[in-house]
């Protein structure tokens, strides 16, 4: 992950909560704005301005900005530590660890009904022969 991203995250979290403005989280803001580099920050900016969500994470090929299926080659690429824009919105993409996808075991009365299924099966081959 491009070392940029977690600066971006951290401002994008203190500027979504209005309420909690503090001199702390204000100071913060601008430590964070200033260790990220001018065009990243610039970009960012221009994001923020046409209400566009900055920082969208990126779920089974799909950014989480736009809710468009990305490019294979931004998918492939996540492995590298480049920054990536989507295609559509332009917010920065953060590929987080997918989690496998869960194994959902059949219904009850699925399996149930197969069961039944192999009975009458067995019983129509047995008095076909």
């Amino acid at each position: 992950m491009n070392a940029c991203i977690p600066l971006l995250q951290e401002l994008q979290q203190i500027e979504n909560q209005p309420n909690d403005v503090t001199a702390e989280r204000q100071q913060r803001a601008a430590e964070l704005r200033a260790a990220a580099p001018a065009p990243v920050l610039a970009h960012y900016n221009r994001l923020v301005v046409n209400r566009v969500k900055p920082i969208a994470e990126v779920r089974h090929g799909v950014c989480g900005g736009c809710h468009l299926k990305l490019a294979s080659w931004v998918r492939q690429a996540a492995a590298s530590d480049d920054l990536h824009v989507c295609e559509n919105c332009g917010a920065y993409l953060v590929f987080p660890r997918e989690e496998p996808e869960r194994v959902v075991a059949p219904a009850r009365n699925a399996r149930r009904r197969a069961a039944r299924l192999d009975v009458i099966r067995a019983a129509a081959v047995a008095t076909v022969h």
